[in-house]
């Protein structure tokens, strides 16, 4: 069963535009984010999704947007790169992303009833995602 996409109200849209600017805000003092060209990019795919209301895309594309940062971003010293790395919600990151992905263990990670039924679960992880993605990107600036 292939269900079809649902499209995120307007006001729901704008609500989360609105809480992802602010938090760029608050974490930038105003600078705004400077990531590498490919960080860059899967940000704004990164932030349609998130807005969209597609929390397990803003999952996986978070931890790809922080892969890329990290990729071709030659300013970042020993002990940021270790807390993007090693730091304990960036683990968090990249093992939610992997399960979403991988789904390595006895069942589906996810299913189409999961995915409804765990909603406001899935929104809080996207939210947190979407948190140690600003942050990181801040510091690397």
């Amino acid at each position: 069963m292939t269900p079809s996409p649902d499209r995120a109200e307007a006001r729901d849209f704008e609500q989360r535009r609105l809480w992802l600017a602010k938090r760029i805000e608050a974490e930038t003092d105003g600078a705004g984010l400077h990531a590498s060209p490919q960080a860059d990019a899967l940000l704004a795919e990164m932030s349609q999704v998130f807005c969209d209301g597609a929390w397990l895309a803003t999952v996986i594309l978070a931890q790809a947007v922080l892969d890329a940062d990290l990729m071709e971003n030659d300013r970042l010293d020993g002990a940021l790169l270790n807390e993007l790395r090693y730091g304990r919600g960036y683990v968090w990151l990249r093992e939610r992303r992997n399960v979403l992905v991988h789904a390595d263990g006895p069942g589906p990670a996810v299913t189409v009833d999961s995915r409804a039924r765990d909603a406001a679960a899935l929104e809080r992880d996207a939210r947190r995602a979407v948190e140690l993605v600003i942050k990181g990107l801040a510091r690397t600036a």
